[in-house]
């Protein structure tokens, strides 16, 4: 098709309109989750249940659509599993915010992160830090993938002196998980198109017959969109005064940035890289946004890799998943049948490659490069928070450089980053 060629330039990217749509739909089968997930979460903050659930709908559509039609990349803009947290555990819990209070936060922190990268704050980034530093990010994302599906698959779970230990594997949700991960898997391996789609399908066969997924309680029934309007523009900056108030601003800030900077470079690729500055304003246009509609920040969805593994690679895979996400609010009742364990599985792939990608650009001959970076990759999955790992690698770059004497290679940025992350450690 002309249009869609010209708009998106499939063939000079080497790819099909076909691939571009089985990538696509891998991807929303990936992310639509969330949708139910993030509206739960929000909820404990005293939002609407429903409103909050249309707010994700079509703060994903929105954002996605403006990736694919701007940027040209298939990356996938929806609101994160860190960020709802944030928004509910911090933002409202730790500092007693009202939810209208951190809705304005939000808001806040999508300007700032719109005007630090307008005014090239993020070129410098990529200019002062140290490669290996940047690899590290990106296998960090990875193996927090790997295990945030071993966790959300229930493969591993909490233990009293060890933190995580093997579940049974034979229980019906880690087996789910392992079944589907297994058939994904082999599918992959075998190069068999529409490998995830076809692995989704029969994870969501076997979580039935195993009981975990309950068709005896489906029913259709469908909520009016006029349960929003209490969510719009419902921003209160009455905190805005207040020092506590900009803490969680820059806490939230921190968070945003590194998160989605690692993660959108793990993506993008070397080739690609020239990307960044355009793909993180949609990622912090969007935050703004969210803020507005009635929802946490929005980051560049992890999940949304399982369509470019297998093969998505330019808008038109974004343009269709926000298409399908605004169609989700005629299928909701149909999303919550796909369980947690199901999408557990592709993380797990995805996040794998991410690392045999990326771990080898890591240099292990020079203890000042390969030590915060394994600091920064373990801190990640330790804290279950991408930025705080980001924060312990900056730290120990910074103080293994100066004690090596190797000032020169420490940038300004780099100081000023350190000392950031010093302060958020010091203030959260």
């Amino acid at each position: 098709m002309p249009l869609l060629e010209k708009n998106f330039k499939i063939s000079q990217n080497n790819s099909h309109i076909k691939t571009e749509i089985e990538a696509s739909l891998t991807s929303f089968v990936s992310i639509v989750y969330i949708v139910a997930v993030n509206a739960l979460i929000l909820s404990q903050t005293g939002m609407n249940y429903h409103a909050v659930l249309f707010a994700t709908i079509v703060i994903t559509s929105i954002s996605s659509i403006m990736m694919g039609l701007i940027v040209n990349s298939p990356m996938i803009i929806a609101p994160g599993m860190s960020d709802n947290a944030f928004f509910t555990y911090t933002l409202v819990g730790a500092f007693a915010f009202t939810w209208q209070q951190s809705l304005a936060v939000v808001f806040v922190v999508g300007v700032l992160f719109y005007l630090l990268i307008r005014f090239n704050v993020i070129d410098y980034l990529l200019k002062s830090i140290s490669k290996s530093l940047v690899s590290s990010m990106s296998v960090g994302v990875g193996f927090f993938l790997v295990f945030l599906g071993l966790k959300n698959g229930e493969v591993i779970v909490s233990h009293s002196e060890t933190l995580v230990t093997l579940n049974d594997l034979f229980k019906p949700v880690p087996l789910t998980t392992m079944f589907t991960l297994i058939i994904a898997l082999i599918l992959t391996i075998l190069k068999i198109k529409g490998s995830y789609l076809i692995a989704i399908i029969s994870g969501v066969g076997m979580s039935v017959f195993l009981g975990v997924t309950d068709m005896t309680t489906f029913s259709y029934t469908l909520k009016d969109i006029k349960v929003v309007s209490p969510h719009l523009f419902a921003l209160d900056f009455s905190q805005s005064i207040s020092l506590e108030f900009w803490i969680a601003v820059f806490s939230l800030l921190v968070l945003v940035i590194f998160q989605n900077l690692g993660t959108q470079l793990s993506f993008l690729g070397v080739k690609n890289e020239h990307k960044i500055k355009d793909t993180l304003s949609v990622n912090a246009i969007s935050v703004a946004i969210a803020g507005i509609i009635g929802s946490s920040s929005t980051c560049t969805s992890a999940e949304g890799g399982t369509g470019i593994a297998v093969g998505g690679k330019t808008g038109l895979t974004s343009v269709l998943v926000g298409v399908y996400f605004l169609l989700t609010i005629f299928f909701i009742p149909f999303i919550t049948l796909i369980p947690l364990s199901v999408i557990s599985s592709l993380l797990i792939l995805v996040g794998v490659e991410i690392i045999a990608v990326n771990f080898k650009n890591i240099d292990v001959s020079n203890v000042s490069e390969y030590f915060p970076g394994i600091m920064m990759i373990t801190m990640m999955l330790l804290t279950f928070n991408i930025a705080d790992g980001v924060g312990f690698g900056f730290i120990f770059y910074v103080l293994i450089k100066l004690v090596k004497r190797e000032f020169a290679t420490i940038t300004p940025v780099m100081y000023a980053i350190s000392l950031l992350f010093i302060l958020y450690f010091v203030l959260i």
